[in-house]
């Protein structure tokens, strides 16, 4: 490279030399409006003028240099002073994972103070407030690094969950929209969603937010799953507004239901209750007995039974029993029942017959010697009916036969259409003879 300059300098100056030999002539040189110099030679106005540009280049060159060494220097202090950071944020985000709380605060800390902006940092110091239950301070820290990252997800549903955590509902779900605002399909926005109107009982809502998580990618298994979820808060949204009176308006989201499922049971006896409401008896009365043809379910026939026992038509109960026990003759539970109401109605002859027709080695619940002890003690067998209440030590509560879900086991004495215990609607059952043992 250096001889390449020295060849340039000396073909210049060779150039320099065959000018100077023939231009000997001078000029006038005028620098400003009055100031000019005479018999200037040419020569020298060329050296000069080329002096002042090598001048030039020269500076140019020189402050180029410069400022490229000083950016330099200010990148590499930029670039320790990230890595510095970098590596104080990576030590306290394993001290975190390791759950020791104050030496990731501590290393948090210091990052925050070299770079307040630092949003990744800002945000794990406020998970460290939210786990030590300084929710003021973690929404402090989430707050700003909201200021820096305003549509990062993780910071929105970080501030979510102070709003949540204070059961400040309204912000919490100010942020969820936040988010499904950026992401349209973001199914965790949606469910938490979801969760916030379910523990206020919003099923109106809850209905809408539903139809937007099954136009979600899922699988077959999950499609199905939260259609019958949609399914079990329009039945909640019906109940409450057979609560309310508007029964006109419940009749139709039930029979919709129907027509969707003609399994969900528990939709035809809330039907029979609005019908009720309406005082049409006849109409529930016949949407229990198309519930029953349907499902099979005893909970039909004992709410039938109140229905008919109320209208005075004990006969036409008693008919239906007995079509049903014709019509299931290897179903104990029907004759159980038979027997029941037989006691109910004092027929207690029928009732100790039908009793003495079940075979007790298939079905023996302890509820059925609590209804063979009453009755025994009504024909003045006390003896008898002593043996029959020994047997059924073990019941609370006679005539009172508990309901439990077909899902998770859980029992209860009333009946509902959703379980209290796993949420699942449509699963409580009798619960005679072991049917939900776990």
């Amino acid at each position: 490279m250096g001889k390449i300059i020295v060849l340039f300098v000396l073909l210049f100056l060779c150039f320099i030399g065959v000018l100077a030999y023939f231009n000997h002539g001078t000029v006038t040189l005028t620098v400003w409006k009055d100031i000019s110099f005479t018999d200037i030679p040419i020569m020298s106005v060329i050296l000069i003028s080329t002096a002042a540009g090598f001048f030039s280049m020269f500076i140019v060159a020189v402050t180029r240099d410069a400022k490229r060494y000083i950016d330099n220097w200010h990148e590499q202090r930029r670039q320790k002073r990230e890595l510095k950071l970098e590596e104080n944020y990576a030590k306290g985000l394993n001290a975190f994972h390791a759950l020791r709380f104050d030496e990731a605060a501590e290393l948090m800390s210091r990052v925050i103070d070299e770079e307040p902006r630092h949003a990744n940092a800002l945000l794990r110091m406020g998970d460290v407030c939210f786990g030590k239950g300084d929710l003021a301070a973690a929404k402090d820290y989430y707050s700003k690094a909201e200021a820096v990252s305003p549509r990062d997800i993780e910071v929105l549903l970080s501030l979510e969950k102070v709003f949540e955590k204070e059961q400040k509902w309204q912000e919490a779900l100010k942020y969820l929209n936040r988010i499904i605002e950026i992401d349209e399909g973001s199914l965790m926005a949606l469910r938490k969603k979801r969760d916030i109107f379910e523990r206020n009982k919003r099923w109106a809502d809850l209905i809408e937010v539903q139809s937007k998580i099954l136009r979600a990618d899922l699988s077959e298994a999950e499609m199905a799953a939260e259609e019958n979820t949609l399914i079990g808060y329009r039945y909640e949204l019906a109940q409450k507004q057979i609560e309310v009176g508007n029964t006109d308006k419940a009749v139709k989201i039930l029979k919709s239901i129907i027509r969707t499922d003609k399994e969900f049971g528990a939709a035809y006896i809330a039907l029979a209750d609005a019908y009720l409401k309406e005082e049409k008896d006849g109409e529930a009365r016949d949407i229990l007995v198309k519930g029953y043809e349907v499902t099979s379910s005893p909970v039909f026939l004992v709410k039938l039974e109140d229905i008919l026992l109320s209208m005075g038509e004990p006969d036409k109960i008693i008919d239906f029993y007995i079509g049903a026990v014709e019509e299931k003759k290897s179903d104990p539970k029907i004759q159980f029942f038979l027997a029941k109401l037989y006691s109910r109605l004092v027929m207690i002859d029928d009732a100790l017959q039908t009793l003495n027709n079940i075979d007790s080695s298939s079905f023996d619940p302890p509820d059925m010697h609590v209804l063979l002890g009453n009755i025994y003690e009504r024909r003045g067998e006390y003896k008898l009916a002593a043996e029959e209440f020994k047997k059924a030590i073990k019941v609370e509560k006679p005539f009172v036969i508990p309901f439990c879900c077909s899902r998770c086991g859980y029992t209860t004495k009333k009946w509902a259409g959703r379980c209290p215990q796993c949420k699942n609607w449509n699963g409580l059952v009798f619960n005679l003879n072991g049917v939900c043992k776990a």
